[in-house]
């Protein structure tokens, strides 16, 4: 705890010493962070603040969630040491699409995203874990590396909370038709390895883009140099573009304490734009910096369908004209052929 905080201080430190031009050509998000007690008592401020902060910023925290915080460091430690095991070790949980396995399990290099030039680039320094919450038979766990039980105590943890405030923010139930009890939610395992000067292709660690589904729970960003944490680097981490003035703006969360919640591109069909989806990348830092995350992806029943007026249904992956039916299985699997790295990646 103590760390943390000394951490926090010499980031602030940092912030000061840091150029004014420097400074000056970072946005800073002022991150809304509400409180876990006053939410679940339905505090009418909390919950408008709530509200608020999503359909103007994109996203929001959350504080003080009992267990969390125990929960999110037993889980980074497990993560790390994971990422520790060798190359081979680790892609013999990687799943063979071609053999028709689900995305489950280990994955590098997989994902592409299109660079503001249009340009299409492969995210080759982000990679991932996924798994399904909670535990089901398809889930392939390593056997080197217990990272099995954090995995699925955070996850949980995210998983309950983050239902509680879709459902307070209308993103299921009578408002939108849709239900997610003991729908599976997707728990993405997340590791930024150290950037390398001949992948300068890829600016960022993480393309921009949206999540396809309709809530993400995320953790807060850890970081690491030759085996230590540090601080966040001002120049890295989680930009998103605030809805109320479409600027990328960084989000500083390095409180292990905070949740961050972040509305999919599902959500804002299903609510007609009422609130929208965020964008967001991830930038680089500089150096041999390393950075963790786990991300939580709530989807929709596969059976789901919806008829939509949103602006998003002029998007291909939407299949018809605004007012016309579309599933959420028709809206998941076309996102992930477009985003999904083909056997021989097409730049096109």
């Amino acid at each position: 705890m103590l760390k943390r905080l000394l951490q926090t201080l010499f980031l602030s430190a940092a912030f000061c010493s840091t150029s004014a031009s420097e400074s000056d050509s970072i946005p800073i998000l002022d991150l809304d962070v509400i409180s876990y007690e006053d939410f679940m008592n339905e505090d009418p401020t909390t919950l408008r603040l709530l509200d608020k902060a999503l359909h103007e910023k994109g996203i929001v925290g959350m504080r003080g969630i009992p267990t969390y915080k125990e929960k999110v460091l037993n889980y980074i430690d497990a993560a790390r040491r994971f990422s520790s095991l060798p190359e081979n070790v680790k892609e013999a949980y990687a799943p063979n699409r071609e053999r028709g396995d689900l995305f489950l399990g280990y994955e590098r290099g997989k994902e592409k995203f299109k660079r503001p030039d249009g340009k299409w680039v492969i995210d080759d320094q982000k990679v991932s874990y996924y798994a399904f919450v909670p535990d089901c038979p398809e889930n392939m766990w390593p056997t080197e590396v217990d990272l099995k039980t954090s995995f699925l105590a955070i996850a949980a943890l995210m998983a309950s909370v983050g239902e509680a405030v879709m459902h307070k923010i209308g993103l299921t139930g009578p408002n939108t038709g849709i239900y997610i009890n003991g729908i599976p939610r997707v728990g993405r395992a997340l590791h930024y390895r150290k950037p390398t000067e001949d992948l300068s292709d890829n600016p960022y660690w993480c393309g921009s883009h949206f999540d396809l589904s309709i809530l993400t729970t995320l953790l807060p960003a850890f970081y690491f140099l030759n085996g230590e944490e540090i601080v966040e680097p001002l120049e890295a981490g989680l930009f998103v573009k605030t809805t109320q003035d479409g600027v990328f703006k960084k989000v500083i969360a390095n409180d292990p304490d905070i949740l961050l919640f972040q509305v999919g591109e599902f959500g804002q069909l299903a609510t007609n734009d009422a609130i929208r989806a965020t964008e967001h990348r991830v930038h680089k830092a500089k150096g041999a910096v390393e950075r963790y995350t786990l991300a939580l992806f709530t989807d929709a029943p596969m059976d789901t369908v919806i008829y939509s007026t949103s602006e998003l249904t002029e998007d291909s992956r939407y299949g018809g004209k605004a007012g016309s039916p579309c599933s959420y299985r028709h809206w998941f699997e076309e996102s992930f052929k477009r985003y999904i790295v083909e056997e021989t990646p097409s730049q096109n």
